[in-house]
């Protein structure tokens, strides 16, 4: 493993319910030596992602708020959905999330909310479980095979093989993913692929609303809405930059 990938290691501690760490805490979860997690820590530390806090602990930077700024002000992708999330979410009062897929983890990159007082566990920035929610569930059914079964190996809570690919295919049927109650018990989620092979785009489009709302509306109407929004958000990525 390069310097690089050990030092990212670190910065993967941070994304979990444990908001501080202490270099013993450091080395003890990843195996490292103390003067490798020194080195370490005092070189993210020079570079703004990490700082010393109380109690000999360490926390993320102030350069990570930099990058969120940058991320959300400058990324094509979230450029192109503000508005029509934003538009979508007003007109049927369902938060609609965007998520995306980075070296096997899903996050929601991506928020609007909607007019219904619900609180969804796994908002903008959390990882969210890789096999289970409409939203991860409709961006997997926009891999291709041999992706999603790198997906498969990676994940150490992956369902079997073969029932995996049969919920797949039924997704990529219906053109949709379903799911009630899998991530919060009071809540539905609705989701439909958004891909441009051009733009280099794989994510998913999706609804989150209560069950109570979920009892009211037409689920063939939703995804129409989805699948509308998703399209507009497309178009909104314009020609994609030769080269």
């Amino acid at each position: 493993m390069s310097s690089l990938n050990r030092m990212l290691a670190i910065l993967d501690l941070f994304v979990g319910d444990r908001r501080a760490w202490t270099a013993e805490g450091i080395a003890e979860a990843l195996g490292y030596t103390q003067a490798t997690v020194y080195r370490y820590v005092r070189e993210l530390g020079d570079a703004g992602l990490l700082r010393g806090d109380s109690g000999a602990t360490f926390v993320l930077g102030p350069r990570i708020i930099e990058l969120d700024y940058q991320l959300r002000t400058g990324d094509p992708l979230i450029g192109a959905a503000r508005s029509a999330m934003g538009r979508l979410a007003a007109a049927t009062g369902c938060d609609v999330v965007l998520a995306t897929e980075y070296a096997g983890h899903i996050v929601t990159i991506h928020h609007e909310l909607g007019a219904e007082p619900i609180s969804a566990s796994y908002s903008r920035g959390r990882r969210m479980p890789v096999f289970r929610g409409a939203t991860s569930l409709g961006l997997l059914s926009a891999l291709p095979r041999q992706r999603l079964r790198k997906l498969h190996e990676m994940a150490q809570d992956a369902p079997p093989w073969d029932g995996l690919l049969e919920l797949i295919k039924k997704i990529r049927r219906d053109g949709y993913a379903l799911t009630i109650g899998e991530l919060d018990p009071d809540l539905v989620g609705i989701a439909v692929a958004l891909t441009s092979p051009a733009h280099k785009v794989v994510a998913s489009l999706g609804f989150i609303m209560s069950t109570q709302r979920h009892s009211l509306v037409d689920v063939a109407q939703s995804v129409a809405r989805l699948q509308a929004c998703a399209q507009e958000i497309l178009a909104g990525l314009g020609q994609p930059t030769a080269g």
